[in-house]
């Protein structure tokens, strides 16, 4: 009898911890700040917009309300960062016929009849492109040093001048050889395509000419917002939840999910995430519980931690703290079922405490 009950134990235990997992993508929105790669103290997040540029070309205050720096306020002087966009020069140098054939086969491969197809191919020349000056890292270490050996020498504390020192570094990108060709549309006849480029020349350079100022001002909005800006991000990620719905776990984690979905939606990369978090906690003690609640080294098993592990960094990496994204990350790789995902995590956790630190900050929201 005792032998039986034995038996019948081992099997009601092995059909309670056996449980088929299945796990599936749940997907939730993000928005959050991409924090940029130079630090400028908050009361001196000022920019200034120069444009140089003949009239013939662009008109100037075309490209003034092109060029801006998220985070930063727009000022007519004295700009912690300043831009500079010119345009000096433009003139088309001729044009050329250039013709395509396009063939007809049958099933067989041979050529049963030509398409021919022409266009002009318009040559120009132009000179133009944009400059940005602003501080960097490297330029107030250099500051800081000199400061440094002037404090500590008594003939370089009464010398002139040495306290101007810049910390600015400008960059600068030509982008007057941008699409030295243009082609027209084609035609099906060499003349109609002569003839269009002989009657529509003003409205070529047009064409050129807009392309190579919204290549112009994109580029160096891009520079800028990679150097200085707080680009907004939005986005959408996933956790792992349990899609099996015999599993007794089923109904609370489609409710975990939903609760994600709802709250996460209210993220928003101009306020604070504090109440975010708050809101949150419950969701994750949820998940932290899963960890000692399926213990067993079943693959079953170690699929519901792994879920719980990979959901509590994806989630702590958005609460921006690094350092329990850390330590999930570390659960995940000993856990030992998807080791990848530990990895990648624990990158993205380095990444963003850089990111933090160098900003000087603890969110990567506008409190």
């Amino acid at each position: 009898m005792k032998l039986f009950l034995a038996f019948t134990f081992a099997v009601f235990s092995f059909g309670t911890y056996a449980q088929k997992v299945d796990l599936d993508r749940f997907s939730f929105d993000y928005s959050h700040l991409k924090l940029p790669q130079e630090y400028v103290e908050p009361a001196k997040r000022t920019y200034g917009v120069r444009v140089e540029t003949d009239a013939k070309i662009v008109p100037a205050d075309a490209i003034y309300d092109r060029i801006r720096l998220s985070g930063y306020q727009l000022v007519e002087s004295k700009p912690t960062v300043g831009v500079l966009v010119y345009f000096s020069s433009f003139l088309l140098t001729g044009a050329e016929l250039r013709e395509r054939i396009e063939e007809v086969k049958d099933k067989e491969g041979r050529v049963t009849s030509k398409k021919y197809f022409y266009l002009m191919q318009v040559s120009y020349r132009s000179q133009g492109g944009y400059k940005i000056t602003g501080p960097t890292a490297l330029g107030a270490q250099k500051a800081k040093e000199q400061e440094k050996v002037v404090s500590t020498n008594r003939f370089l504390q009464k010398a002139e001048g040495l306290d101007n020192t810049d910390n600015n570094k400008t960059i600068e990108n030509n982008t007057g050889t941008f699409g030295n060709t243009y082609n027209t549309r084609e035609f099906n006849n060499a003349r109609e395509a002569r003839e269009y480029y002989r009657d529509n020349q003003l409205s070529i350079k047009d064409a050129i000419v807009g392309e190579w100022v919204a290549q112009t001002t994109s580029a160096a909005n891009n520079q800028l917002a990679q150097r200085y800006g707080f680009e907004e991000v939005r986005g959408r990620d996933h956790l792992w939840i349990l899609d099996s719905n015999k599993h007794p776990e089923y109904a609370t984690q489609q409710e975990a999910i939903k609760a994600v979905k709802t709250l996460m939606a209210t993220m928003n990369s101009q306020n604070s995430i504090s109440s975010l978090a708050t809101n949150l906690a419950p969701v994750m003690e949820y998940f932290q519980e899963l960890k000692t609640k399926y213990k067993l080294d079943e693959k079953p098993d170690r699929k519901m931690r792994y879920s719980a592990y990979y959901n509590l960094a994806c989630l702590y990496y958005y609460l921006d703290q690094p350092e329990k994204m850390m330590e999930e990350a570390e659960g995940l790789i000993k856990n030992d079922y998807d080791t990848r995902d530990g990895r990648r995590f624990i990158e993205l956790a380095q990444e963003l405490r850089a990111d933090l630190d160098r900003q000087k900050t603890n969110s990567r929201h506008f409190e």
